[in-house]
């Protein structure tokens, strides 16, 4: 869903589990989350409440241009929207993005990789995480959004709203669908950075307008700035299985919350790692990128992501090192022919290396595992029997990141195949790292690795 932009339940929900720090000889500050509206009486039906929000958007767009330091060409449509409406949404925008052939192929083949531990249809996998985690979206198509969950609470609601208003306001100055899908198209890993950009923007300027809502100041938008430093790195911080635990920790310490939101939040565990992850990596891990970006020359800096886009999932995930003061690109590879015919072939990125390292082989750590990642390629292909056989080609930053990879992914196998029984091949050639995995011919991974041209 590159060219959707989506307010999660998890930020639309998220409430302070602390109070919020207080910056050295600062005045008390009110925590923006606590601020939610004690009193609902009489309670409003669910579109009642839609539509009362979507009414406040007018008074909310000219704050949020204040904050994020840009100017609304014109004002954003908005609507309200059933679940049902927006799965409807989903399944035609995920039938041109993901129709059933290439769901069935792709999917095949990130079983084959070990990105997936069970059959999946990605396209159905897609659409269940987007139904179950989606709280508003904005489409650029129709340069227009959309309320879907409504909470109770008129904060909630409202942060939702700056959310998306600034989907909006990025598609007014930067051309969403031109960034998200250029031409040539992007490998999933230029997607993933891209899309740090995009929810991690939408999510600083959402902390920062439900921040100055909850101080009624603007004098102290430095120490709000603050304040907010130390939620995106906490939340930064957390791996899936935290991000799971957080959520369902919530849903029950809050017995009067919408039943939409509460099934939401605790549904997160129940979905592909390889599919949330770096879905919900995009919006914190993505807004602790913008505010380095932020840190390192305002607004300004940030803007600049889109004139000139991050190239890895690598340099977003890394934004002090790998993204500023100097961007560590990541080197192209040109995969030899493997024999067969072709399900797909696409670049892993360090973003989804860390998804497969945690889901086989957690103890070896999946974050060390991918640190030092320097470019890959993966293809995988159908033979004529049936079989499936993938090449991977990885390139990585010292010998010693290629060692570390090599042995945890060899530690996957042993997890992956505890009774053996698939053929593998893998070769370390000091920063490079080749694999031929559903079939051990020497011979053949020579020649894959001699042609294949990694600059």
């Amino acid at each position: 869903m590159r060219c959707v932009a989506f307010a999660l339940c998890l930020l639309a929900c998220q409430r302070s589990q602390e109070p919020a720090r207080k910056p050295a000889g600062s005045a008390d500050v009110a925590d923006p989350w606590k601020a939610v509206d004690a009193s609902v009486a009489p309670k409003k039906s669910r579109r009642e409440r839609a539509e009362a929000a979507l009414g406040r958007v007018n008074d909310i767009q000219p704050k949020l241009a204040k904050l994020r330091g840009l100017a609304f060409d014109h004002p954003v449509p908005t609507a309200y929207q059933t679940t049902d409406d927006f799965r409807a949404f989903l399944r035609k925008e995920l039938a041109k993005e993901l129709p059933p052939e290439k769901s069935a192929k792709v999917s095949a083949a990130w079983l084959h990789i070990g990105l997936l531990a069970k059959p999946v249809d990605l396209a159905k996998a897609y659409e269940q995480t987007m139904t179950s985690q989606a709280a508003a979206y904005y489409d650029p198509g129709a340069k227009k959004f959309f309320v879907v969950m409504v909470p109770e609470s008129e904060l909630m609601l409202d942060t939702m709203s700056a959310h998306e208003l600034t989907h909006g306001l990025q598609d007014q100055r930067f051309d969403l669908q031109a960034f998200m899908s250029p031409k040539p198209p992007l490998d999933d890993d230029g997607a993933f950075a891209r899309q740090f950009v995009v929810e991690g923007d939408a999510t600083f300027a959402m902390l920062l307008y439900a921040a100055s809502e909850g101080a009624k100041s603007d004098i102290m938008k430095g120490v709000l700035a603050k304040i907010i430093h130390g939620q995106v790195e906490q939340f930064a911080s957390m791996d899936l299985a935290a991000y799971d635990k957080m959520m369902k920790d919530q849903a029950a310490s809050m017995p009067d919350m919408d039943a939409d939101l509460k099934q939401s939040m605790a549904a997160i565990g129940e979905l592909p790692p390889a599919v949330v992850g770096p879905l919900l990596a995009s919006y914190m891990k993505g807004a602790a990128a913008v505010l380095v970006a932020y840190d390192h020359g305002g607004w300004p800096a940030v803007d600049a992501l889109y004139k000139n886009p991050p190239e890895s999932s690598e340099q977003v995930l890394h934004p002090n090192t790998k993204l500023f003061p100097t961007r560590d690109h990541p080197h192209k590879i040109a995969l030899a022919k493997l024999p067969g015919e072709e399900l797909t072939t696409n670049t892993m990125g360090e973003i989804l290396w860390s998804v497969y390292f945690n889901l086989w082989v957690p103890d070896q750590g999946g974050v060390q595992a991918a640190d030092g990642w320097g470019g890959d390629r993966y293809t995988v292909v159908k033979r004529p029997d049936g079989a499936l056989v993938a090449f991977l080609a990885t390139t990585w930053d010292t010998p010693d990141d290629a060692k570390q990879f090599e042995t945890a992914y060899r530690a996957s196998l042993a997890k992956r195949f505890p009774s053996g029984g698939r053929k593998t091949a893998v070769r370390n050639a000091g920063k490079h790292v080749f694999i031929l995995d559903g079939d051990d011919d020497a011979k053949l991974l020579d020649r894959l690795i001699r042609d294949t041209k990694i600059q």
